[in-house]
């Protein structure tokens, strides 16, 4: 119930303090053409009853009668209140009639179909001077009212409830009072008693971590001028005394001139995401740093080992240029052999440590293209030719002639995939043939192929190639020899030239290399 002090029908006059309230409604109203008050009263929408002094009805529109309420009965409301209501709708006429004052209550009422419907009803006195002598109700049917307001408290506590579950806060900032409204999850999540709350902008900014706040007021600021979705994240003080990381996302929502005036928006408490990437970042640095000691070291041994790998091969050859036996030239040769594979073997651990290290850097310059393939090819021919297999050189004339680039690596590279090819060729040719990149457009990028006719590999060995120590298999070490990081460093090296390799081999039918790199005309 809620009181009154005034109504603006309260007063209407009446005949006199005995009179049934009949009497008190005129018979016509000047203006009205004659009407009877009685028609007006029944053409209303709204429900009316006139009541007597005691709250006996005394006259009912057509809309109050679908009610069902009897004249004359003092009692006859109990029939048509919601059981549920009837306590509270008598303690609210009860207090009125001792009180005279007006009250409304907002109640269930039953029609004459037996169907319940939520009704605003408002009671007045009618007075005559001090006294008062009956009662004039008004009810309006508000069942759609009353049902959407239901229906969004259902919403809004569902919606609460999915917020709290998920550990999801809701804020509504009002940039031009300051005020910060949070619900209770968000209150909580800021460190706060987990009750619905306003704060000002200065409670916000001191809740927040004091090396975080300039990039709170940062990501304010940009998304009101640049009109773009409020985001951060930032470090507040948990209700027990920690750090709770929680990211802050919202909406800029415009006045009615078109002006950002609020900010409204999710709190989600994303602690356990920031200590898993702080945990991911240190095992990465442990990773990196494990990884740049193990690269300083095979640099360091590779280093150690090279220099009286160069002396023992230098006395190798000396000797050789002085003996005659034919015995010791024989040993001797095969000393010579052993240390330049080792010092081979060693070259590459050295350069895989230096690119992992990220210690190589490339040196581009201007050199004959032409010069560089018959180049390669003629150290590759020094083997080929003892095994009969012959090195040809392709190269199509649409390609440059001069071209820019690290002519070295490239050598490194073509070398490489050269000598494996020749090694795995028991008999026939290899080719290596240069033209335009033709799958990847112009721009300077060019196609390099080592084919052969060699013994080729199959699609679980060439998944293998390009892994450290990775040959074919343990059967090819065994036969071929080698350490299996050649092809390590072609790829490193072509990646860092920006392009890629890649592979095409059967079994017994030969293999295929190829790398496209960009190497503009110079």
């Amino acid at each position: 119930m809620t009181a009154r002090t005034a109504h603006p029908i309260a007063g209407i006059p009446v005949e006199g303090p005995g009179d049934a309230l009949g009497h008190a409604l005129p018979e016509s109203e000047p203006g009205m053409s004659g009407l009877p008050s009685r028609l007006i009263l029944d053409a209303l929408p709204q429900k009316v009853w006139m009541l007597d002094r005691d709250g006996v009805v005394r006259f009912a529109n057509r809309a109050a009668r679908e009610i069902g309420t009897s004249l004359g009965e003092p009692d006859g409301w109990d029939s048509v209140i919601h059981p549920k209501d009837r306590t509270r709708a008598a303690a609210a006429r009860n207090s009125a009639i001792r009180s005279g004052q007006p009250y409304d209550l907002t109640i269930r009422l039953r029609d004459t179909s037996g169907r319940w419907h939520w009704h605003q009803t408002d009671v007045v006195p009618i007075r005559e001077g001090a006294g008062i002598t009956g009662w004039l109700m008004t009810a309006a049917d508000v069942d759609d009212v009353v049902a959407d307001n239901q229906a969004l408290e259902a919403t809004t506590n569902l919606l609460l409830l999915t917020h709290k579950a998920a550990g999801v806060g809701l804020w509504d900032w009002n940039m031009r009072t300051g005020a910060l409204s949070l619900s209770a999850e968000g209150a909580r999540l800021h460190g706060l008693s987990a009750q619905a709350c306003i704060i000002t902008s200065s409670a916000w900014t001191g809740l927040v971590h004091a090396d975080d706040r300039a990039m709170l007021w940062d990501a304010v600021t940009k998304a009101v001028t640049t009109r773009t979705p409020f985001s951060v994240d930032v470090r507040v003080t948990a209700e027990h005394g920690g750090t709770r990381w929680i990211q802050s996302l919202g909406r800029v929502l415009d006045d009615a001139h078109g002006l950002s005036g609020r900010i409204v928006g999710l709190t989600l408490d994303i602690t356990a995401r920031k200590r898993a990437e702080q945990a991911l970042s240190n095992a990465k640095e442990g990773a990196e740093q494990a990884n740049r000691a193990k690269s300083d070291f095979l640099a360091m041994m590779s280093h150690e080992i090279r220099n009286p790998l160069n002396a023992v091969l230098g006395y190798t050859e000396l000797m050789l240029s002085r003996s005659r036996e034919p015995e010791t030239l024989r040993h001797l040769a095969a000393v010579q052999e052993a240390g330049e594979i080792l010092i081979r073997v060693v070259d590459d651990v050295l350069d895989v440590a230096q690119i992992e290290a990220g210690q190589v850097a490339l040196d581009p310059e201007s050199f004959l293209l032409a010069d560089l393939l018959e180049g390669t090819a003629a150290v590759a021919r020094g083997a080929a030719s003892r095994k009969g297999v012959a090195v040809e050189v392709r190269r199509d004339p649409v390609t440059p002639t001069l071209v820019m680039g690290d002519v070295g690596r490239l050598r490194q590279v073509l070398l490489n995939l050269l000598t494996n090819a020749v090694k795995f060729t028991p008999a026939g040719r290899v080719v290596l043939a240069v033209g335009p990149d033709l799958g990847r457009g112009g721009g300077g990028r060019l196609l390099f192929t080592v084919s052969d006719t060699g013994i080729g590999m199959s699609a679980a060995q060439q998944e293998r190639l390009f892994v450290p120590f990775g040959q074919g298999d343990e059967s090819i070490r065994r036969r071929f020899g080698g350490s299996g990081l050649g092809l390590v460093i072609c790829r490193h090296l072509v990646e860092l030239m920006g392009g890629q390799i890649g592979v095409a081999s059967e079994p017994g039918r030969g293999t295929r290399i190829w790398f496209a790199v960009t190497l503009p005309p110079a």
